[in-house]
């Protein structure tokens, strides 16, 4: 997804909305702008179903496309 489509998205929601992600084993937290950071992501090198799809960048990517992305995260880092 990228940064329009997901305004575009959004924009079909009433704007004073609240916005939360989902807590760590239940509930829902807050959504803040501290949580949300733009990163280097390697696109398609998880490799087990419990990793996300894509990965971190600080190690070697080998062949693999390195690209920037919006991260939402469930807690500030």
């Amino acid at each position: 997804m990228t940064v329009d489509e997901l305004i575009r998205l959004l924009a079909d929601y009433p704007p004073d909305l609240r916005v939360v992600v989902n807590g760590y084993e239940y509930g829902y937290d807050d959504l803040s702008p501290k949580q949300m950071s733009q990163v280097k992501i390697a696109l398609n090198t998880g490799k087990h179903r419990w990793e996300g799809t894509h990965g971190e960048t600080d190690g070697p990517t080998g062949c693999v496309e390195v690209v920037d992305a919006l991260v939402l995260r469930r807690r500030s880092s």
